[in-house]
């Protein structure tokens, strides 16, 4: 009988070895929250302990902004053999960021510009264009080394507020950190956080003030704060006087970087009272283009020198990106420029730059 127990207990024994190591459930009932997921690195308690003493300050803390990222693709692009949901079946969910490797898992903290919803729903508003993927697509960004994303868009809303609630909470049960439309975002690690809030057009009196969030996000504790926001005109070059506009006044209201999207092309930077204002930092992974036009995009490495209650200003590092290796079609995977391509690309942002005469810029490795 003793030996019986035993036995049975020990194959119990496995049986929760096993399931501790699945990576994922997809079978939960809450349709809004599809799946768990159990990460491969979680810290040991002497790398937690030795996480809890270092209270050294200053800190340098390293963040990466960069553009529209949009998991899936729309109902006419899904029937097409070479549409994102095909590739993702195909090549897996860590191929998409798997260029930018370095890049992303090299930093503190990687904030996009999710662009679409995570959603089974059904119920798509009226427009041109309706992005969607599902849930365990959050895996794309987990892997690919991205803690945070702003939902401030305008393709939240594309399966409706039920579709917009389902990506939130699916965002948020991946572990990521979800800001923008009035959604506070908050990001720690290393005794450093990160306060994120965002805002999609349009904008009343082409005006935006955010003075309430950043000082919510200060009082909370964050030493950095940035500001995203979804702007200005599609395919053009030139930043609005709209954008200039609400880029200077969110860092007068105490903004530490401000970043913009909606362009899906690269625009200029301002320099602007020891900060900077990135007006397109242009695509990313993007689902919902089979064969861009424009295949530059941009990155932005910056460097933050921390002290207990506030930050300094940033060092700017721009990366140029290629939404794709390839010269025809996309296989949704941006990679890093290289040589003369690099210069190129960035070159066309310093064009279109404003107070950057004096801009070097630096590596980010």
């Amino acid at each position: 009988m003793k030996q019986l127990t035993a036995l049975l207990l020990f194959i119990l024994f496995m049986a929760l070895c096993a399931g501790a190591s699945a990576q994922m459930d997809y079978e939960l009932d809450n349709p809004n929250l599809t799946y768990i997921k159990l990460s491969d690195s979680l810290p040991t308690p002497a790398q937690e302990e030795t996480a809890a003493a270092d209270d050294t300050w200053p800190k340098t803390f390293t963040i990466t902004l960069a553009g529209d990222t949009t998991l899936g693709s729309t109902p006419d692009l899904r029937k097409r053999d070479d549409c994102f949901e095909n590739v993702a079946q195909e090549k897996g969910y860590g191929w998409f960021f798997s260029g930018l490797t370095d890049l992303f898992s090299t930093d503190d903290m990687t904030l996009v510009n999710f662009e679409g919803t995570l959603t089974e729903s059904n119920d798509t508003k009226e427009k041109k264009f309706n992005f969607k993927g599902p849930a365990e697509y959050t895996d794309i960004l987990t892997l690919g080394s991205v803690e945070a994303v702003t939902i401030a868009n305008n393709h939240i809303v594309d399966y409706g507020e039920q579709g917009k609630k389902d990506t939130i909470a699916n965002l948020e049960t991946a572990g990521i950190t979800v800001s923008g439309g009035g959604i506070l975002g908050i990001f720690e690690k290393n005794g450093v956080k990160v306060g994120m809030t965002g805002y999609c057009f349009p904008y009343k009196d082409g005006k935006k003030d955010i003075t309430k969030d950043v000082k919510a996000l200060r009082e909370a504790g964050c030493q950095i704060v940035i500001a995203s926001f979804h702007w200005g005109s599609e395919y053009r070059e030139d930043f609005t006087g709209e954008q200039r506009s609400i880029g200077r006044a969110a860092i007068k209201a105490g903004a530490d970087i401000v970043v913009g999207h909606h362009p899906h092309i690269v625009q200029g930077v301002e320099s602007y009272k020891d900060t900077y204002i990135l007006y397109s930092v242009g695509n990313l992974v993007f689902g919902g283009n089979v064969d861009p036009d424009d295949r530059d995009a941009l990155a932005a490495r910056l460097t933050f020198t921390v002290h207990e209650d506030r930050a300094e200003a940033p060092q700017l590092t721009l990366v140029p990106l290629r939404l794709t290796q390839l010269s025809d079609g996309t296989d949704y995977r941006p990679i890093l420029a290289q040589g003369d391509e690099a210069e190129r690309i960035l070159k066309r942002v310093l064009r279109r730059s404003s107070n950057m005469d004096g801009f070097e810029n630096g590596s980010w490795q």
